[in-house]
């Protein structure tokens, strides 16, 4: 494999600008026949406002993602100590996130010469700089070896100009399964803990995705779409969204192979996502978060009746097995989603006892 990476800063037009007006990042691999990986590569960004991207890649590349980290000088290990050659892109298909302290996600696109991720009105901007990290999936099916090209571009402009902090929304749902042969649901409801505006959103799902809607509470969908390649992304003048309301979304899939499929980053596993621009910035809204900011706040809504008691049942013979624990929740009633997601997520984060631990969890949803 080789690799090369490049950071330009375009400087303003008028000289002694202190902010330049694009920051521009190319980064340029070959991959061998028949490879999915996922690579990714430290850089140094200048401190800037950002308020729009453009990504272009050639064939090859699933996304490319660039995260705002929170190191200050660019790490040669991950938080747990296991050693990593930064010096160059390096191979990160256990997870580009997995290890390494990100701060947001600034930039990105899933279409090769498309729409990127980050759009905002004027007076909105992003505050980036320090050490980013950039991530890009790739996969070559073909007999020869690829070479690729991914080019980042971020429109800065000045921290004057700047009057609402805008963020990227990045929802992801870690409960999908979809059975061999099987059509299948992965439905997630996330709180919105401020009043905010929505400028652009899309969905993000892998080959057996067939069907996606997005909307807020129970009013009618503010967004749809039947591609997991391609994918359309919808602008908005003014899509204005009230603290206390849920961004509810789905995925709906087709499985055709002979084996189950769950969430996870390659192809051969499935995802679904809400990913959008929007402001004022709020890093709880843009996670999932709860109110505290400390973890996970979104509700599954299953697809089956099993109700709250016996989904308990599932999920203790579930033990440490995800997979089998993803079966349980989503096999649950629609009705009982609020309890059974109480549950989920204090077993996801137990750090000690989990029956003792989420005790009045568990008493809620057998009460339910």
């Amino acid at each position: 494999m080789r690799t090369s990476l490049l950071l330009v800063a375009v400087l303003g037009a008028c000289a002694g600008d202190s902010e330049p007006s694009a920051i521009e990042l190319k980064m340029n691999v070959v991959i061998q026949p028949g490879v999915e990986a996922e690579y990714c590569q430290f850089v140094k960004i200048p401190d800037a406002w950002v308020t729009r991207d453009s990504v272009e890649f050639t064939g090859g590349s699933h996304h490319v993602l660039l995260y705002n980290t929170r190191y200050t000088a660019i790490p040669t290990q991950k938080d747990d100590g296991t050693p990593v050659d930064t010096s160059k892109p390096f191979d990160c298909s256990d997870g580009a996130t997995n290890g390494w302290s990100i701060d947001k996600l600034i930039a990105g696109s899933q279409n090769r010469n498309g729409d990127s991720l980050l759009a905002f009105p004027e007076g909105v901007g992003m505050h980036v700089g320090g050490i980013g990290l950039i991530n890009v999936h790739y996969i070559n099916s073909g007999e020869a070896p690829l070479a690729t090209d991914v080019k980042i571009r971020l429109e800065t402009i000045d921290a004057a100009d700047v009057t609402v902090e805008g963020d990227i929304l990045f929802l992801y749902n870690p409960l999908i399964s979809v059975r061999a042969g099987s059509t299948a649901r992965a439905h997630w409801r996330c709180p919105v803990h401020q009043d905010i505006t929505i400028a652009n959103v899309q969905s993000h799902m892998h080959s057996r995705g067939i069907d996606f809607a997005a909307r807020v509470d129970d009013n009618a969908p503010f967004y749809t779409n039947q591609r997991w390649e391609n994918v359309p992304i919808q602008s908005y003048d003014s899509l204005t969204v009230r603290a206390g309301s849920k961004l509810d979304y789905y995925c709906d899939y087709r499985n055709t192979e002979g084996r189950s499929i769950y969430q996870g980053p390659r192809t051969t596993d499935e995802m679904c996502m809400l990913i959008g621009s929007y402001y004022p910035a709020d890093p709880r809204t843009s996670n999932c978060l709860d109110a505290a900011g400390n973890g996970f706040a979104g509700e599954w809504v299953g697809n089956g009746t099993t109700s709250c008691q016996a989904t308990l049942g599932c999920m203790q013979s579930a033990g440490n097995n995800f997979s089998a624990l993803t079966d349980c929740v989503l096999a649950s009633a629609p009705s009982v989603s609020m309890e059974i997601s109480a549950v989920t997520r204090c077993l996801l984060t137990a750090t000690g006892d989990p029956i003792a631990q989420c005790g009045p969890q568990i008493q809620a949803c057998a009460a339910k």
